[in-house]
């Protein structure tokens, strides 16, 4: 890998991967001037039920078939590392690629609930984030407590192209587009289809 590049992280369960990964992905390459995204394919997000998960090799798939553009990697380089969490992730990443610039990719939504999630707050001590829009939830996204407590290191939109650069904690909010697209309903119009 060399030296300095610029790596963006999409994480979750992709349970389907669908085109609002790959949206936030193609915005995320373009807005933040990135090489790649890692498409972190978790075995189990520990916030979520098994019942009703896809096999991880299944998800994996789709999410390759999904991907279409060749600088997003699809992996599972959690079950190699041998983590569960986001914040123990981006740890063990750093020590793996430390010449890489790493961007957690977050949509609003997550940002919403992300107080949830173990050591929150120490993402946003480790790596530079950009949340990404979501309808009906960016409005009460900003006002989350994440939001909240790392105000004072939001970034204007026009300092994105250089956020990979810069020293943690540093983050900016994209409020468009808005993309409606979810894996919960997805997964519930392929039951009733």
């Amino acid at each position: 890998m060399p030296a300095g590049a610029r790596i963006g992280l999409l994480g979750g369960s992709f349970n389907p991967a669908h085109n609002g990964h790959l949206e936030i992905s193609l915005s995320a390459l373009e807005k933040l001037g990135l090489a790649s995204v890692w498409w972190l394919v978790s075995p189990q997000n520990p916030l979520k039920l098994t019942q009703g998960m896809a096999p991880l090799s299944e998800r994996l798939t789709n999410a390759q078939e999904t991907a279409k553009e060749t600088r997003i990697v699809v992996t599972d380089i959690e079950t190699e590392l041998g983590t569960r969490y986001t914040a123990d992730t981006l740890m063990a990443l750093q020590r793996r690629f430390p010449r890489a610039r790493f961007v957690w990719l977050m949509g609003a939504d997550n940002l919403l609930q992300m107080h949830r999630w173990r050591q929150w707050s120490r993402i946003f001590h480790t790596v530079p984030v950009a949340v990404f829009a979501r309808p009906t939830y960016s409005l009460r996204a900003e006002k989350a407590k994440a939001a909240q407590r790392f105000a004072g290191y939001r970034l204007p939109i026009f300092r994105a192209l250089r956020l990979a650069e810069k020293r943690p904690p540093a983050w900016v909010f994209f409020k468009r587009p808005l993309n409606p697209l979810s894996a919960t309903e997805i997964r519930g119009q392929e039951r009733s289809g």
